[in-house]
């Protein structure tokens, strides 16, 4: 009896789909997916639409989910194996390829500014005799401790099996697709034929099972797992850092490299006067009304960002500038201390000391739960990459695994009031929450995430503006940036959170950046960019208009309330003198025709949302007790200590490296009792 049923695979986003469908007189029905791991929000979503087309057309080949490219051509490719297992096709695992070095250029990932973007890679293959002997890769615009460290990895896979059937690297899934491309094309270019390679299967090892132990376990290699391990072995324990990512592709990796620091030795070194009392009532001015705020943990951030910045100097680090991060008080001390190469440098020179000072550094291992005992935490439970099951026991665990802005899900559910979300580049998965969950934390609620709203979008693509309304990092003075009503907020040569804040609260999920023609001729990328693209809402993210009345309609402000704000922002300049907001003069251009707005939607980076913790970063539970044996350290516990007004780019890096200190000090301290 002929065989009805039939198993085909093809290559997702990040890894295999496996797909089973039932094949009579041609056609294909019952299909269904077995397994799968692409992203939850693209693969994931678009994966139920491909069976459902599947099921209806009966056919080998459905359309391509918009945004979801590489899963659907995955899927397809699944369905292709299935029906030519049921022809009796066998795959083709031989092909000839000329030998020499072929080139190629594809498309990859790169950052500008902290925002994600198109990039470019170079990928030079080698074959020799049919094999792929050498792949590199002499120019790409990914960093070297995320796209740089997924390259080399896929390397040696991809030559020791002679397959391009590997899986994306997880915590770098765009620039491996890119690396794998590009590699592919280079077969092709070759003369061979890159299905050939793809067919060849990788034979992986026996997942095993072991049983490990030490003192203490740090989950996540960002700059609070780093900080936490390395104290805690420079304090004389045995150390375990634990990585997901088989890269590191933690919010620090991808950070400006701006840590913020009070009284230090560098801005002595420097002559610029500061001390720790006077950050902290800086930092009460910024976030003293948020009802989230622990003062006393703000104190202690104060009074310890001295240590932490020579602690950094310690591993190694050096400083390139410290600049204030706003002309405007309460950030006009310059406090904010910088990195050459920014977080790249920083992740490097926090390896090589962790790896000097003999802190066990596992990538590629994903904690799955807690070992918990009569509410005591004494461990971890693991898996590797390759499947392999650990069991790690420790007498102290230090989670650091970021927030959970990678998580979809948990940010609808957290944060129902952020509608208007068009880029997100914090890392977390909110793994965390499960943690928390198994041992009863308290969790702090904060109903929003680190959000700008500020002028940049998915669709920009290449392409990056001169200047950017309302970015902290790359601000653009010369315009007038108004709320959904219409009205003037701050002066817009201060740090964009102080818009944020009161453009939140009056109720709008986005901004607006208002100039007329001359500065539209200053920055014609800018503009450019907003009269041609669309936001991730599918809406255009600017207009030009000869008047006020038609440009406030196009946004959905009162034409009224707006040309009242326009008038006014124009007599100001007139005079010279900010008398509303203070902003500088210089940098106040007067609106005239044609009119230009630019939407700001919300850019979003880390969740607060997270663990209570006290001053020794314990994880305090529902009784208001420190979990024995649990700390926390970094973007998945600093609800009390960050607010909508963020002080500034370098804060959440203090707050990873103070804590995760603390973490480790404390944990310590109990080892040797």
């Amino acid at each position: 009896m002929r065989k009805k049923f039939f198993t085909g695979k093809g290559k997702g986003f990040k890894s295999e789909i496996v797909v089973k469908g039932k094949v009579e007189d041609k056609k294909i029905t019952n299909v269904e997916v077995v397994s799968s791991n692409d992203t939850k929000e693209i693969g994931e979503t678009a994966l139920p639409k491909l069976v459902e087309e599947a099921n209806q057309t009966k056919k080998f080949h459905v359309d391509a989910v918009s945004g979801a490219s590489r899963t659907s051509k995955g899927f397809n490719d699944a369905l292709k194996d299935i029906e030519n297992q049921s022809k009796g096709v066998k795959k083709s695992t031989e092909t000839n390829v000329n030998d020499g070095t072929y080139s190629i250029t594809v498309t990859s990932f790169v950052e500008n500014q902290g925002l994600p973007g198109s990039g470019k890679a170079l990928i030079k293959v080698t074959f020799k005799d049919n094999q792929i002997k050498d792949i590199s890769v002499p120019k790409y615009t990914d960093t070297p401790v995320i796209g740089g460290m997924a390259f080399d990895i896929l390397k040696k896979e991809i030559i020791k099996s002679q397959s391009t059937s590997v899986d994306a690297i997880t915590s770098a899934t765009i620039s491996s697709n890119a690396y794998l491309s590009g590699v592919e094309k280079a077969i092709d270019k070759a003369g061979g034929n890159p299905t050939a390679f793809a067919n060849r299967p990788i034979v992986k090892p026996t997942p095993k099972h072991e049983e490990l132990s030490t003192d203490i376990i740090a989950i996540g290699a960002g700059l609070a797992g780093f900080s936490a391990a390395l104290e805690a072995a420079e304090d004389g324990a045995k150390v375990m850092l634990l990585e997901a990512g088989q890269t590191y592709s933690s919010s620090t990796s991808r950070a400006q490299g701006f840590v913020m620091g009070a009284n230090t030795d560098e801005q002595k070194r420097r002559g610029i006067k500061d001390n720790t009392d006077d950050f902290y009532d800086d930092l009460m001015e910024v976030y003293g009304d948020e009802p989230n705020i622990e003062p006393k943990l703000l104190r202690k951030l104060a009074n310890e960002s001295a240590s932490y910045i020579k602690f950094l100097e310690d591993q190694g680090l050096t400083w390139d500038k410290v600049v204030n991060i706003s002309p405007k008080k309460p950030r006009l001390t310059k406090r904010a201390h910088t990195i050459k190469g920014m977080g790249t440098t920083l992740m490097t020179v926090l390896v090589n000391s962790a790896q000097k000072k003999g802190v066990d550094l596992r990538l590629g291992t994903k904690v799955d739960e807690l070992i918990v005992d009569n509410g005591v935490v004494k461990g971890v439970k693991a898996t590797t990459v390759n499947g392999d099951e650990l069991t790690i026991r420790a007498s102290a665990v230090i989670v650091c695994v970021g927030s959970y802005t990678a998580n979809l899900g948990l940010i609808k559910k957290l944060n129902p009031k952020m509608t208007n979300i068009e880029v997100r580049v914090g890392n977390g998965n909110g793994s965390a929450f499960k943690f928390f969950n198994q041992v009863n934390a308290k969790i702090i609620e904060v109903p929003y995430l680190q959000f700008m709203y500020y002028f940049y979008g998915k669709s920009f693509g290449d392409k990056f503006p001169e200047a950017i309304p309302e970015s902290p990092t790359l601000p653009n003075y010369d315009v007038l940036s108004v709320d959904g009503g219409g009205n003037r907020l701050a002066s817009e040569d201060d740090f964009t959170f102080e818009f944020t804040k009161r453009c939140w609260y009056n109720g709008y999920d986005e901004g607006y950046a208002v100039y007329g023609q001359k500065t539209a001729e200053k920055y014609p990328i800018m503009t450019e960019l907003g009269l041609t693209k669309r936001t991730a809402h599918n809406k255009n993210f600017g207009y030009k208009e000869e008047s006020i009345e038609k440009l406030a309609q196009d946004v959905g402000i009162n034409p009224s309330n707006l040309k009242k704000t326009i008038d006014r922002y124009n007599m100001l300049c007139d005079k010279g003198e900010d008398k509303d907001f203070h902003k500088n003069p210089n940098n106040m251009v007067k609106i005239t025709a044609p009119y230009y707005v630019l939407r700001l939607p919300q850019i979003c980076s880390d969740g607060y949302t997270g663990a209570k913790i006290n001053e020794h970063a314990q994880v305090i539970n529902q009784d208001d007790q420190p979990v024995t044996g649990l700390y926390a350290a970094g973007s998945c516990a600093d609800g009390q200590v960050m607010g909508i007004d963020y002080y500034g780019d370098g804060m959440s890096l203090l707050i990873c490296g103070v804590f995760g200190r603390s973490a480790a000090k404390d944990a310590v301290s109990k080892l040797k009792k």
